[in-house]
């Protein structure tokens, strides 16, 4: 129920008033079942606080104790303040301390997200967490039917973790709906009885009443046609078969329930045990007695002995659920999971952390599928000690798993990791980032199969995949869209506001945006949050690089899950692309990041209609020896080279003379006379002697093959008309036989 404003009891004539400030406010008289305090705020707000003292009618001489994210006092009141929540969800532990006093009275607040499915959600997510856990152990070949011990005496924050694995299960809806099936349809057996009947209304004979017949008292007189027989016995012993509900499957299920209630229970009565794990070991065992307390339990004995093999455990529908949910349990009060205290320590509900953890789990089972990972290489995340069997995801600690497939005729592998840190380096050879440290949620890392990850790496053959779980989005924006200012200047303000919450919508994807380009050879980053629209946006023309967001929301990952599978597949199609624009820019960047800077800061046309730089440039360097030969290329604008042959000065062809961009003309007679020419065609075209004799070129020489390239004195841009060029390394001892330079190296006196 919403309300203006708490009023909560402290001390005689002392209370704590709450008010909404525009914030709502709510009081749960049903709190208590999901073990929750009755008053409770929202995450994201604000809400003012007084400690008042009825008796005086005044100020109370009192102030408040909290969090201190949570709790800021009036400078000039101490009895007045606000309470901000940020982004705590659970139960928010404070005290009222009377002003000079050690001690307080407790007042505890339950913050509530703003996603309304967060109860459930969180149930569901630590359920799943739970089995991938006791799957993880079980495969792991962990003895799963001992009798567990407990030491209660642990911290208050183990007990409480242990107790939230076994809440998960008797919360799960999968629990309740085993229950409800074995009563309505439970396994059956004939039991045989014995009963004294009237002798008259026994029908049928057998050996045991024949001989009753002729040996029991109690007789009354027979005139029968039996000779010899003058009695009968007034009673007679007969067997009965009745259909019995007390088989041993449903005396283990009556067995479940009870080792589920003494655990928790106990749980309870320790020292440690805070107000607030009571009152959820409360709501647990009150589901626990409706169970136990209905007539079909009545009926059940307890066990004398516990038969896990039986095929009616193992198989038929509800009892094959509840076998599963014990032998879990028989694990969880074995397990320790450090990342737990992140979740539900002193009673908060990190509902955002355990979704980061459960996503972990299901991306692990997506890229399991599809790049054969195999199940040993999962074994990394438990781990065994004198403290029981450790589940081994921490925020901030790295965990990774292995796995190769085989793409059409390429075999790649990958790599997916927990939590990797990508740590600023100078190295362009290994790993990280090209400016501040970055941790994504989760990294897929994909290379080719005949290369170690180091050698991958090295050689910019890898491709990072960036995936962060943001569980309060509840929708993702992905493009700009036509509105009106007004509009669009509300959509930036409400964003910024929410930034404070950690409720971002275009925020989320600038920090894709830097995964993107901080991180060193990565192809894509996406979102991960529990929305109901999936978002793309690919760059270039190919499915990585991309950028975009995945939904999966707890409960309905069956129906989301597939279309992130789907697209790792995709990602494992475009990697069969030998071709693809990613891999011929990895290519081109490795090449370039490779060569160290060589300053160069001569003039250069600037790079428009043209995209080429200074060093990428290559002239060629040519003479003519005459001024015919000269007059001949100013008037014809073309100018050829030998190529082929012994002749001397003849070349080659290859790459080098066919890429060139200018012609630098000089006197073979004169090293001081040069000019500058561009070719003005793409690449040369290869004639005869007698086609250059037809143009009425001097001297070609008979049976020779020249390469011709069209040049232009005209088209040359400006910033390289009057330059000094230095050919003399270039051409000395040459004796006019043609070269290619680059742009650079004609600038350097060396």
């Amino acid at each position: 129920m919403q309300v203006e404003q708490f009023i909560i009891p402290i001390y005689p004539g002392v209370k704590l008033l709450v008010y909404s400030s525009g914030a709502p406010l709510y009081v749960d008289d049903y709190a208590a079942d999901y073990g929750e305090s009755r008053w409770q705020l929202l995450e994201g707000k604000e809400y003012e606080y007084e400690l008042v003292d009825d008796s005086l009618n005044e100020p109370a001489d009192w102030s408040l104790e909290g969090p201190a994210s949570m709790v800021q006092k009036n400078p000039r009141h101490k009895n007045r303040g606000v309470i901000t929540t940020g982004i705590y969800v659970g139960t928010a532990h404070f005290k009222a301390v009377k002003n000079g006093a050690n001690e307080g009275v407790p007042v505890d607040f339950e913050v509530l997200s703003v996603k309304t499915s967060y109860r459930s959600d969180y149930r569901h997510m630590l359920s799943d967490i739970t089995s991938y856990y006791t799957d993880l152990v079980m495969q792991q070949g962990s003895p799963v039917t001992q009798k567990f011990e407990v030491d209660y005496d642990t911290p208050q924050h183990t007990l409480y973790q242990k107790f939230a694995f076994v809440k998960s299960i008797v919360e799960d809806e999968q629990f309740n709906e085993a229950i409800h099936k074995i009563v309505s349809n439970p396994v059956r057996k004939w039991a045989k009885t014995t009963v004294e009947r009237h002798i008259e209304s026994v029908r049928k004979l057998s050996k045991s009443s024949l001989h009753q017949i002729v040996t029991r008292n109690d007789r009354v007189p027979y005139s029968g046609v039996i000779e010899g027989l003058e009695s009968l016995p007034r009673y007679l012993t007969v067997s009965h078969k009745t259909d019995s509900i007390d088989t041993p499957e449903n005396q283990f299920v009556k067995y479940v329930l009870t080792s589920f209630y003494g655990f928790c229970s106990s749980l309870g009565t320790k020292k440690n045990a805070t107000p607030q794990l009571r009152m959820e070991i409360d709501a647990v065992c009150n589901i626990l007695a409706g169970y136990m307390n209905g007539l079909f339990f009545k009926d059940v004995s307890n066990p004398s002995q516990l038969n896990l093999g039986s095929p009616v455990l193992q198989r038929k529908e509800g009892y094959r659920e509840i076998l599963q949910a014990w032998l879990i349990f028989d694990l969880a009060a074995k397990l320790t999971w450090n990342g737990g205290d992140d979740v539900y320590e002193a009673g908060k509900k990190n509902v955002a952390v355990l979704y980061e953890y459960w996503l972990f789990f299901k991306l692990m089972e997506c890229v399991s599928e599809v790049f054969n990972v195999p199940a040993v290489e999962k074994q990394c995340l438990i781990s065994n000690d004198a403290d029981g069997i450790n589940l081994e995801i921490r925020q901030g600690h790295t965990k990774m798993i292995h796995g190769s497939t085989m793409a059409g005729n390429r075999r790649l592998n990958i790599s997916l990791y927990y939590n990797r840190t990508f740590s600023h380096t100078d190295d362009i050879y290994s790993s990280g980032s090209w400016t501040m440290n970055m941790r994504p949620d989760y990294t897929l890392s994909i290379w080719p199969g005949e290369m170690t990850e180091a050698d991958a790496e090295r050689e910019d053959a890898i491709v990072h995949i960036h995936f962060d779980a943001k569980y309060r989005l509840n929708k993702i924006i992905i493009e700009d869209k036509e509105v009106d200012l007004e509009a669009r200047d509300k959509e930036l303000q409400d964003e910024k506001e929410n930034r404070e919450i950690d409720i971002y919508k275009r925020g989320d994807l600038l920090k894709m945006h830097a995964y993107k380009d901080a991180i060193r050879r990565t192809g894509g980053a996406y979102v991960l949050y529990p929305g109901t629209e999936k978002k793309i946006r690919k760059g270039f023309h190919e499915i990585i690089p991309g950028l975009g967001a995945f939904c999966i929301a707890p409960g309905h990952e069956d129906e989301q899950v597939p279309a992130l599978k789907r697209f790792l597949r995709e990602i494992v199609a475009h990697f069969m692309d030998r071709t693809s624009q990613r891999e011929k820019v990895a290519v081109a960047e490795h090449e370039i990041y490779s060569t160290p800077p060589d300053p160069f800061y001569e003039m250069f046309p600037e790079p428009y209609g043209n995209p080429v730089f200074a060093d990428a440039v290559t002239v060629l360097v040519g003479c003519f020896k005459s001024e015919e030969h000269l007059q001949w290329i100013m008037e014809h604008k073309k100018y050829n080279i030998r190529c082929g042959g012994e002749r001397e000065g003849a070349v080659e062809l290859d790459d080098a003379y066919i890429n060139v961009k200018y012609l630098l003309l000089y006197d073979l007679q004169d090293l001081s006379v040069k000019r500058i020419m561009k070719m003005t065609k793409q690449h040369p075209v290869v004639v005869s002697d007698s086609m250059l004799a037809n143009m009425n070129y001097p001297d070609p020489t008979p049976g020779q093959l020249y390469m011709m390239y069209d040049v232009s004195e005209e088209a040359v841009e400006p910033e390289l008309i009057g330059r000094p060029w230095y050919i003399e390394p270039f051409v000395k001892e040459m004796n006019g036989a043609p070269q290619t330079v680059t742009y650079t190296n004609l600038f350097c006196k060396t």
